[in-house]
């Protein structure tokens, strides 16, 4: 399985993935397995470790001193590759199957609407364009890029949804509702990426005389 950060035949990738498969190893094991040095291994491990990939015990195995066993924390499970998409992909078009295209949309409202929800209480300010500049803030925090663009548009260059997006159009009408109970105001879709621009483009459709 490959890394989403590390060569998989580089060094550290290959102790990740040992350690995945084997679950432990002390340092004798990995230079066996690396056919490197004692201390060309201790770099990398002491690379890992630095970074909150590693973690260690102590073991006793027989005379003299205890051995360092190093086994993978928690966070290491995030370089290795997930299929979220595939799942929730495969969840939407089994719901469709069942409950049919209007049930599908009503929960991709209530999701929009929980979505909302953890947003709404940090996307402040009595004009629109404070409350865009803060939800740029909190999207870019979940590493999505965005652009707040002159007249109360939000252009959004990463979809965090996009393969699940492909099969369901449904999914970009959830992030439009989204943002209208985030803003408190009507959003129109000018654009996405799932047509194929380079961006999904929200404007803001505020009444005649409104400003910004």
């Amino acid at each position: 399985m490959a890394l989403t950060q590390y060569a998989e035949d580089s060094p550290a990738g290959r102790i990740l993935s040992h350690l995945r498969r084997s679950g432990e190893a002390t340092i004798k094991e990995l230079e066996e397995l690396l056919g490197i040095s004692t201390t060309a291994v201790r770099e990398h491990l002491a690379h890992l470790e630095a970074r909150g990939l590693l973690m260690t015990r102590q073991a006793r195995g027989g005379p003299g001193r205890p051995r360092l066993v190093y086994s993978l924390t928690a966070r290491a499970e995030d370089l290795f590759p997930k299929e979220y998409d595939t799942l929730v992909t495969l969840l939407l078009r089994e719901i469709a199957s069942r409950e049919g295209a209007d049930r599908l949309d009503a929960l991709l409202d209530a999701v929009g609407r929980r979505l909302a929800e953890e947003y709404r209480g940090q996307v402040t300010g009595e004009d629109l364009e404070e409350r865009l500049i803060h939800l740029r803030a909190m999207l870019e925090a979940r590493g999505i890029p965005v652009e707040v663009q002159p007249g109360g548009s939000l252009e959004v260059f990463s979809c965090p949804y996009h393969d699940v997006a492909q099969e369901h159009a449904g999914v970009c009408s959830m992030e439009r509702r989204m943002l209208e109970q985030v803003l408190g105001e009507r959003v129109q879709i000018e654009g996405t990426i799932r047509e194929g621009r380079r961006s999904c483009h929200f404007h803001v459709a505020r009444p005649s005389g409104s400003e910004v």
